[in-house]
């Protein structure tokens, strides 16, 4: 594991002084007035997330180098939530359900010759139902591993690296995907505004991240390690326009709440933002007060756990019976691209 620290966050000149020490300034609005939401994470190991008083962004602080971040994400990063090297027929299953799912919510956007970017590609799935539909596509994944298992059974076109060291040509892109990634990265507002540039103008991305609002996992199992920023839709929305987005839809993910947002790079040059404030007057509050009440006793008493593992249940005997029949995972996605049509 990647992160060893194991500190308190005092102020240096007061060492009796327990106000949270703000090591990382708000990715947002730049703030560096804190509260500490939580001191351990999902495993019960010491990991302490803040929250910007003037905006209600969500992170981590203190935190690894970002050196050391890219190198957890390039070598170890799917083998500890995955437990794999490279994709098992039951992740391929999976991740071509949801693949299926995400290219419905782009789908009206598309129009011939169009060129998309998968950021976070995975084992390409996404990529190639996109492919699979007609459209180029490229793929930008971190791990050796899965990407070249996205090249090498889906012959597609993923590039291993990360969104923070490539290099595309300014305008190349009609639509950019990043789904679960942007909670991923060491400075969300620079790599957004990387990805506007690669988008031609008009062109659009589309965004998504868990919900900080969200009550779905027990309380205890909100924040851990991999995922060094937390959002709810305000404060995405405002990171988005800060980089030069125009925001155009929003949807809640029913079940996992999860956000999912659509944003465009304007035909036109915005002005400079210099100077304006992107501080969410009552943001801060409404997420503590969100989080407060989610209690464990609130949890186990609603239904929300009991259906979800229900509807776990359920999936996992379908993706028994139908991995039956399979040896390979372009077998398995074609049977999923052909029967399963959302």
């Amino acid at each position: 594991m990647y992160f060893g620290y194991n500190r308190t966050c005092m102020h240096p000149d007061n060492p009796t002084n327990t106000a949270p020490l703000c090591t990382i300034p708000c990715n947002l609005c730049g703030g560096t007035d804190i509260d500490i939401l939580a001191t351990r994470d999902r495993n019960r190991q010491p990991l302490q997330t803040v929250i910007c008083r003037a905006c209600g962004l969500v992170w981590t602080d203190p935190r690894p180098p970002a050196e050391a971040t890219r190198k957890f994400y390039a070598e170890q990063y799917r083998q500890q939530y995955k437990a794999t090297l490279q994709p098992k027929l039951k992740h391929v299953y999976r991740d071509m359900l949801r693949a299926i799912q995400r290219f419905k919510r782009i789908e009206s956007l598309l129009q011939p010759g169009m060129h998309l970017l998968d950021i976070g590609a995975g084992g390409g799935f996404f990529p190639y139902v996109v492919k699979q539909k007609g459209f180029a596509v490229t793929g930008l994944e971190p791990n050796a591993g899965y990407a070249g298992y996205g090249r090498e059974e889906f012959q597609l076109d993923i590039k291993t690296g990360f969104i923070q060291e490539v290099d595309y040509d300014q305008d190349s892109f009609d639509l950019i995907t990043l789904n679960h990634v942007l909670e991923h990265l060491e400075d969300p507002w620079l790599a957004l505004t990387r990805i506007r540039g690669w988008l031609k103008p008009g062109g659009y991305l589309n965004v998504e991240v868990p919900n900080i609002e969200a009550t779905y996992h027990a309380p205890g199992n909100k924040f851990h390690r991999a995922h060094l920023y937390n959002f709810n839709p305000g404060n995405l929305q405002r990171l988005g326009e800060r980089a030069g987005f125009l925001v155009t839809d929003v949807q809640i993910v029913a079940g996992t709440r999860h956000i999912n947002m659509m944003m465009q790079r304007p035909t036109v040059a915005a002005s400079s933002a210099s100077g304006h404030s992107y501080a969410i007057p009552g943001n801060n509050d409404r997420i503590r007060k969100i989080c407060a009440n989610h209690t464990i006793w609130a949890h186990y008493l609603s239904w929300q756990p009991y259906v979800r593992f229900l509807r776990k249940m359920l999936t996992y005997l379908r993706e028994q019976l139908a991995l039956r029949r399979f040896k390979r995972g372009r077998d398995v996605a074609d049977y999923l691209l052909q029967h399963r049509k959302g």
